[in-house]
């Protein structure tokens, strides 16, 4: 419920309803009507700027509860305003084939050199769409009593802002029947123009940016000119948010058959989205998967990964992984990289201050898109993080980014988060949470903040064994006995019982025996290789130029990976 509270699409909608309410049920408070109506399309505008089909329920309703108010209110008198109100609600409800066909033959781009004609920069859907935001501003403004002439005015505005998208919609359908697959030309030219020696390709689930993000600084190294294929609009704005690099969204399949210069040789991938399968079914490309973390998940072995040219794995245990498994990726296609966001970790222990506390690291995972992978301890994490407050260390809680997509388990953090805040306020500690352990500082940040971790199966636990420090592993779903084979990297990790019952146990050999120091050390070169941090990003480097280097040719070698 208080996501639902938060969502600005429903809190949009509520004021729609209350403007049409408003409307109907009390005319002779016309200016709250108009007042509210001005709110949605207000906020609209400056929160999408551009959108041309977004919140159209909103619109829909805040559209004809002004136009009810201004007919209850002055009826056929304001001839000319409701005349241009009925063109404006039609614009709005038709707002989805009018973005359709002005997408025909176009593509949206960040940081990439398009040119375009003024007429054809003013067709675009997202100039469209201001136009269609604006003209709803100046819609609830002129609904107020401005006299004859205002209303002509804005009847005028009106029939300008419809004519011309008409006449750019007629554009789009008539490219459409010249050409059965039409492709924007003019970012055509631009992408030719760049010469991109390898693209990445982005499709995904919501608020999963964070996949492709965290690679974002390392192909900047890189020094090559690239660019980003995003396939889904709800991710373009995140991705286009945090990189300088150019990023074309291309939702169409037909248009990846299309896009590619002949420049580009390598195409990666950052996970096993569907819609990765219509651009590796072009062979002249060498693809590869990097995935979003090296973890003992069962997304790290997938037999997804068999449809690549190369995996990109952090270590032998990446590779081992997969074979484990029964899945055949011939050795010849694994390269081994390491994990290049490690390269600003610390290694060993952290430098402190003699008497600072310990800091403990608590990183729960999400609860995976099925049963089968919910590898969260969130339902056990409030006994966890009372057991660690008990002693004299501080505590950094962070939750993965994809805690928030299951309201239940969301709740439990909140209810972390709160005991957390009160013993920062009763005991003066100065604990790590919510924000300022989440999204202020990355994952890097908070291990080098620490002494020990408590991790669930996740990249989070790989990726601390770098530091060589104790850590912990959760067992929410009850492997016991089977976890160590399940997931080898927690041989070296202390264990927890499903419920948590030894936590006190485990804290002790966290904080004060750590006997398994050795097996550790050999355990982290397993799971990320003998690379010191200053060589992480080199290698990466080197292994993405490589992709590239030679023209693609495709030969299989070898013989089956897996033991006869």
């Amino acid at each position: 419920m208080k996501n639902l509270l938060k969502s600005l699409p429903i809190w949009l909608n509520l004021l729609a309803v209350a403007t049409v309410v408003a409307a109907v049920a009390l005319p002779d408070l016309a200016g709250l009507t108009l007042l509210l109506a001005l709110a949605v399309f207000a906020t609209i505008t400056f929160r999408v700027p551009d959108a041309l089909t977004g919140m159209r329920m909103a619109r829909t309703m805040t559209a004809l509860g002004v136009l009810i108010t201004v007919w209850n209110h002055d009826g056929a008198e304001r001839w000319p305003f409701l005349a241009a109100a009925v063109l404006v609600t039609l614009f709005i409800v038709g707002a989805d084939n009018i973005a359709k066909a002005l997408n025909v033959g176009y593509l949206q781009t960040s940081n990439l050199d398009v040119e375009r004609s003024l007429r054809e920069r003013c067709s675009t859907p997202p100039a469209v769409g201001g136009v269609l935001n604006w003209l709803t501003i100046a819609y609830a403004l002129a609904a107020w009593p401005l006299g004859t002439a205002g209303d002509v005015a804005f009847a005028a505005l009106t029939v300008a802002a419809v004519t011309w998208t008409g006449i750019a919609v007629l554009g789009g359908y008539l490219h459409r029947k010249r050409e059965p697959h039409p492709v924007d030309g003019r970012v055509m030219t631009a992408v030719t123009r760049l010469q991109p020696k390898f693209i990445i390709h982005f499709a995904g689930a919501r608020e999963s940016e964070y996949q492709l993000t965290m690679w974002l600084p390392y192909f900047e190294k890189v020094g090559d000119p690239y660019m980003i294929l995003i396939r889904d609009r709800y991710l373009y704005d995140g991705i286009v948010a945090r990189t300088s690099a150019p990023v074309v969204l291309v939702p169409a399949q037909s248009v990846l058959d299309t896009i590619l210069p002949r420049s580009v040789r390598a195409c990666y991938y950052v996970n096993h989205a569907v819609k990765n399968a219509q651009l590796i079914k072009l062979d002249n490309y060498l693809h590869v998967q990097l995935m979003h973390g090296d973890s003992d998940k069962a997304i790290s072995r997938s037999p997804v990964s068999l449809m690549y040219d190369r995996v990109f794995v952090a270590g032998q245990a990446g590779v081992d992984r997969y074979h484990r498994h029964g899945v055949d990726i011939p050795n010849y296609k694994f390269r081994k990289i390491a994990r290049p966001q490690l390269h600003d970790m610390r290694v060993g222990e952290r430098d402190k201050v003699d008497g600072a506390r310990p800091v403990v690291l608590y990183t729960p995972t999400w609860t995976g898109l099925t049963a089968e992978v919910n590898y969260s301890s969130l339902k056990q994490g409030r006994k966890i993080v009372e057991a660690v407050l008990k002693r004299d260390v501080t505590l950094i809680f962070r939750t993965h980014p994809y805690t928030r997509t299951n309201a239940a388990y969301q709740a439990l953090a909140d209810e972390i988060k709160a005991l957390i805040a009160a013993d920062a306020a009763k005991t003066g500690r100065a604990h790590l949470w919510g924000a300022l352990a989440e999204t202020e500082v990355s994952l890097t940040d908070c291990v080098n903040a620490a002494d020990v971790a408590i991790s669930d199966i996740s990249g989070t636990a790989s990726d601390w064994i770098y530091s060589g420090r104790p850590f912990a592993m959760t067992d929410p779903k009850g492997f016991k006995e089977a976890y160590l084979e399940e997931f080898p990297l927690a041989k070296a990790a202390y264990l927890l019982e499903p419920d948590a019952g030894n936590i006190e146990k485990v804290l002790d050999e966290l904080l004060v025996t750590d006997s398994k120091a050795m097996l550790r050390a050999e355990t982290r070169e397993y799971y990320l290789g003998d690379v010191e941090p200053q060589d992480l990003v080199p290698l990466f480097v080197a292994e993405v130029k490589a992709t590239y280097a030679e023209p693609v040719r495709k030969t299989a070698k070898g013989e089956s990976a897996l033991a006869a």
